[in-house]
Parts: C-alpha cells; structure tokens; sequence
C-alpha cells in the first residue's frame, strides 16, 4: 500500500490504481526526490505541477511537504479517478484544496498553461514513452516553468540521457533501483 512518506499528511495511506498500465514512483524515490528538493527550498510555498501523476503519488506528497499549490496532470480516465481521491484525501487532511486534478492529455495541458507559471515540474512519463512525446513533454515542461524554475524527470535507469533543450543545464542526476531522475535549469539559474 502506498502512502504519504512525509509532511502534514505524513503516513496517510493512498489509493492505487488497479492493473499494470501504471508504475507508481517507489517510497524510495519518492523520499530520495523530495529529500532533495526539500534540502534546496524547491518545495514550501511553490507552485508545482506533477505531469503523467498516475495515482497522484507525487502530487499529494508535495502538497503535504507545504507546497502552496499542486497540479497533476492524468490522460487516463481510471488513474485521474483515482488520483481525485487521493487529492481529497489530502486536501481533507490539510484543510484547503492543495491539490487539483485534471484529467487531459499532458501536451495539451502544456499548451493550455500560461508560460513561467510553474515553479517546480515533476514528470514520470511512461517509461515506454516514445522519443517524440517525451521531446514535446520537455519542451512543454520548460515552457510552463517560471525562468528561474526546476524540471525533475524520471526516467528508467538503462534507458539513454534524454536531449535536452539548448538553454538548459542537468543540475543532477541520480539512479535510484530502476529508475534515474533528473533534476534540470535553464543556465544562468
């Protein structure tokens, strides 16, 4: 069973989607990512958006670390279903709404999201996620993201180094089991 690892809903179970067409980020990796980025003030009072949340695992532990407000982004109609549940289970838990979910396609979300209002995307596409899309979802992600902001990627561990846009710096990267994250500013940040 998946929980919220830590902050105000700290150990508050979670519901998870039914099946195997979704691969919830680890406890380990989720600790590890937001140990990170809490240990560099990227969490408390920032907006961030989850893109490809599944279960919104991601979304709702940042809402419980203090993040001000919280975006997942689900295509499916059975993950946003549950990933809902979990927001409300959250945004209960906290006292205000915290975490909102839309259930659309992430490049039209992108497309539809006013440019530099993101401080912090998170993103764990599927990791069979074709070149193109997964070109369009960085693309995208840099767009929505304030120029000072943080685009953190999963990917799976075996899998090349993505191409990144010209403007761009990976400010770390670390393997976790199967999964490597990634943790990306534009220069100059």
């Amino acid at each position: 069973m998946s929980k919220i690892v830590a902050g105000q809903a700290g150990g508050l179970p979670l519901k998870s989607v039914p099946g195997t067409n979704t691969r919830p980020t680890t406890e380990r990796t989720k600790e590890a990512i937001f140990s990170w980025l809490e240990s560099r003030d990227w969490i408390q009072d920032n907006a961030i958006v989850d893109l490809y949340t599944g279960s919104a695992g991601l979304a709702v532990e940042a809402a419980s670390r203090g993040a001000a407000r919280v975006i997942g982004v689900e295509s499916g109609r059975s993950p946003a279903r549950i990933a809902q549940a979990n927001a409300e289970i959250v945004n209960s838990a906290l006292g205000r709404e915290v975490v909102t979910i839309h259930q659309t396609p992430v490049q039209r979300f992108a497309q539809q999201t006013e440019p530099g209002s993101w401080d912090v995307v998170l993103a764990d596409p599927p990791y069979d996620i074709d070149d193109e899309e997964l070109g369009a979802t960085i693309t995208g992600a840099f767009e929505m993201l304030m120029d000072d902001g943080l685009f953190v990627l999963e990917r799976p561990s075996k899998a090349y180094e993505p191409q990144w846009p010209e403007d761009t710096y990976v400010v770390d990267a670390r393997r976790y089991g199967e999964a490597m994250v990634y943790f990306v500013r534009r220069t100059g940040y």
